[in-house]
């Protein structure tokens, strides 16, 4: 379940991020549902190599399939398919309401999640027969060469 996000990153933040909480909670939280308030270390979402890469995969596939039958929709399209297929639905809460079985963004996940998803989807792509681009320069394949 998403909802919102306050970081942390120096002492001299904790007064301002702790009203921040509290307005939230007096103005925006839905009180039939109790709240949880968890600390955890920040982890930095997925970088920008990444999705970069992946956005070039979802090109190579698109042109795979299209030349080879079998996938009639857009880039977005297969994009959303993918996701799906690999990081399935969460629950969405925009305000007060929730919106059920969303598809879930690669924005949300974190390196280490984006590299396990990028694995799932090359070796799909392998049995499928789809050549992935994999510029040396990429954070991927630096990762992969260790």
């Amino acid at each position: 379940m998403m909802g919102q996000f306050w970081l942390i990153k120096d002492p001299l933040q904790i007064k301002d991020r702790v009203k921040a909480f509290e307005r939230y909670l007096q103005d925006e939280w839905n009180w039939d549902k109790p709240v949880a308030w968890k600390l955890e270390e920040y982890k930095p979402k997925r970088s920008l190599s990444q999705n970069d890469l992946f956005h070039v995969w979802v090109r190579d596939m698109h042109n795979h399939f299209k030349k080879n039958g079998g996938f009639t929709g857009t880039e977005e399209d297969l994009k959303l398919m993918i996701k799906y297929k690999f990081l399935g639905t969460e629950d969405v809460i925009v305000g007060k309401t929730t919106v059920p079985n969303q598809v879930r963004a690669t924005s949300s996940l974190d390196r280490g999640e984006m590299l396990y998803f990028m694995e799932q989807v090359e070796a799909w792509c392998i049995d499928l027969g789809v050549k992935l681009t994999k510029p040396q320069n990429s954070e991927y394949y630096k990762i992969q060469r260790g």
